[in-house]
């Protein structure tokens, strides 16, 4: 029997409410940990009853058995590795969920509809439905006769120009990893990140905004210590003895990270998504009983991975993604049996762009906002312990070294950085702050430097026009001179670049709208149907069946288009190499300031004898 806990229970409720209506599309969100699986499970319980059929989609093999193992735990009808040959249905029976692989689903329903023994009572759940936006899970989601369910722990995706809100029309979210942890159902996280000079740096990034394994260890190439032996230095000095699983940048990295470990004379091995099953379970095993102290993977124990005997977890991979990194930090979180603690040992700095384990997310089906968090300052460091803590801390939650002092003339607390310019005069007011600095000057008699003048005035300085401040906006004429720009942008690059370089512009332009195209399924549908009208009468589907076989061939099309273009886009770069960008854009920028200049002259509201 299924137990769930109070706010389990109320999620579940929730969900169940949200998939009365035909077609319902919910997604569900809970922290790592927070038992998705057992919810879903509880929920499986009453919907099979009356014969109803359900089917749960996962990416990984490991996630496929462990949901079984789970569900039939709690005497829930489950299958999984079912035969399924292509060209054939998807797999069905009543009362029972059929636990398939995603990838397959998505490969089967690019070529026909698979669906045909379910029906609009049935269930579909999607595991680590972040994943969702691949284009083989939308495909099986467009298709999907029934209800759906989608569970994760971060509905957040890399690409801000990307959300959920085109598969599913309604988010409901769990409690907070802070909620989870006060109430026991998660231990506490310690982040430690050692000095900067020992942090692994990132590099370059993929298309998605993404950092990649060979940009990582490019850019550490002349420190390879600081990825393997520094790796080991720092766990030893935080860590030693816990139960430890390592996240690595690629596979030759993992095993050079478990090589140096065991020279250590520590028990370490590397599991990858191609270890055998059976060595996967015996690795497993023996990091549960304690006779492997390191387990070193790349991306396998991220998602859904049931380590609880983890007490620390090292990551040496930079990333941008907030959703790795939290599920990599998630890993380590399960409530310890001596009520310890996790120690979060960061050696690539991501709790510097991302935060701490337990920080509030305020998530969303619609994409994020270009500007959203964009200079906030997330963490501080200890350099006294090593410890992350919370940006608003006045002192560390370690060691309880202070960041920072009370000002002896305004009485606030400032951080350390506010006090940069104490040393320049001397003992005369060294316990003062920067926002008091000038006015100490004057009653210690102390010269007014060019950089106090300069401070006064930014504190002081009104602003010249207040009254824009209440200027009205007006989203149409902003989108209209928006759109001059861009005419004006496109006029400068075909006037700046040779042919090869425009015609390259023009592909990249062309993939990332094919890209939004394929990515968007209201967009598709439409291009579908003008697709359709554009065709002569007698090639024209006479029925909707003929309509809809013939739409995998049309996107296939697309998407064979769209690898054209990208092949012929990377061989004109490497022929040529990239165009310089960033003079269209000086040169752009001169003309309107140009422009605006010659406007405002026009309307009188330059000072006589200015010059644009």
């Amino acid at each position: 029997m299924i137990r769930l806990r109070d706010y389990q229970q109320n999620l579940l409720a929730s969900v169940q409410i949200a998939l009365t209506s035909e077609q319902a599309r919910v997604l569900m969100q809970l922290p790592t940990g927070g038992g998705k699986t057992v919810i879903a499970g509880a929920l499986l319980k009453k919907w099979l009853m009356g014969r109803r059929k359900a089917v749960w989609l996962t990416h990984r093999k490991e996630l496929a058995t462990q949901t079984c193992e789970l569900l039939t735990d709690a005497n829930i009808a489950a299958r999984v590795n079912v035969h399924w040959n292509p060209g054939d249905d998807a797999p069905a029976r009543r009362s029972c969920v059929t636990i398939l692989m995603a990838q397959t689903v998505g490969h089967r329903t690019a070529r026909m509809s698979v669906w045909r023994k379910y029906g609009s009572e049935d269930l579909m759940i999607i595991d680590e439905a972040h994943h969702a936006t691949a284009v083989g899970w939308t495909r099986a989601m467009r298709h999907w006769p029934g209800r759906i369910l989608g569970m994760t722990a971060t509905p957040w995706r890399l690409s801000k120009k990307e959300g959920f809100d085109h598969l599913f029309s309604a988010l409901l979210c769990g409690l907070q990893v802070a909620d989870l942890q006060s109430g026991g159902y998660l231990c506490d996280a310690q982040v430690l990140m050692p000095p900067q000079e020992r942090i692994i740096c990132s590099g370059a990034v993929d298309r998605t905004g993404e950092y990649t394994d060979a940009g990582i260890e490019l850019a550490n190439q002349d420190r390879r210590d600081v990825m393997t032996a520094g790796a080991l230095k720092f766990w030893q000095e935080h860590a030693q003895g816990r139960q430890t699983i390592v996240y690595a940048v690629s596979i030759a990295h993992a095993h050079n990270l478990a090589a140096v470990f065991r020279k250590a004379g520590m028990p370490a091995a590397v599991m990858l998504g191609e270890t055998k099953d059976k060595e996967r379970a015996r690795l497993i095993a023996s990091f549960k009983n304690g006779t492997l102290k390191v387990l070193v993977n790349v991306a396998v124990a991220t998602e859904g991975f049931d380590l609880p005997d983890a007490s620390c977890v090292v990551i040496t991979r930079p990333t941008m993604s907030l959703t790795l990194y939290l599920q990599m930090v998630g890993r380590g979180l399960r409530p310890k049996k001596d009520s310890g603690n996790c120690l979060i040992l960061d050696l690539a700095a991501n709790s510097v762009l991302h935060g701490l384990p337990e920080d509030y997310h305020e998530w969303a089906l619609e994409p994020r906002d270009a500007q959203q968090g964009a200079g906030d300052v997330l963490s501080v460091w200890c350099d006294q312990c090593g410890t992350v803590s919370p940006a608003v801390s006045h002192n560390c939650r370690c060691c309880d070294a202070p960041f920072g002092k009370d000002c002896n003339r305004c009485g606030r607390w400032r951080a350390w950085k506010r006090w940069r310019m104490e040393t320049q005069c001397g003992a005369a007011h060294e316990l003062v702050c920067d926002l008091c600095h000038r006015d100490a000057h004057i009653e210690a008699h102390l010269p007014i430097t060019e950089q106090l003048e300069a401070l006064a005035e930014l504190e002081d300085k009104e602003p010249e026009m207040p009254f824009l401040n209440h200027v009205e906006p007006d989203d149409d004429l902003d989108n209209r001179f928006l759109e001059l720009l861009k005419e004006m942008l496109e006029e400068i690059l075909l006037e700046s670049t040779a042919p090869d370089e425009y015609c390259q512009y023009e592909l990249d332009k062309a993939i990332d709208e094919r890209e939004a195209q394929l990515a968007d399924e209201s967009s598709l549908e439409i291009l579908f149907e003008n697709h359709i009208a554009a065709l002569p009468a007698d090639q024209r589907p006479q029925n909707n069946p003929q309509k809809y076989r013939m739409f995998p061939d049309w996107e296939d099309n697309l998407r064979s288009e769209l690898d054209g273009w990208k092949d012929e886009s990377a061989q004109l770069e490497l022929e040529r190499g990239p165009f310089n960008k960033g003079w269209i854009f000086e040169s752009a920028r001169d003309r309107v300031v140009d422009l605006l200049g010659r406007a405002a002259q026009a309307v009188a509201l330059l000072p006589d004898g200015y010059e644009p």
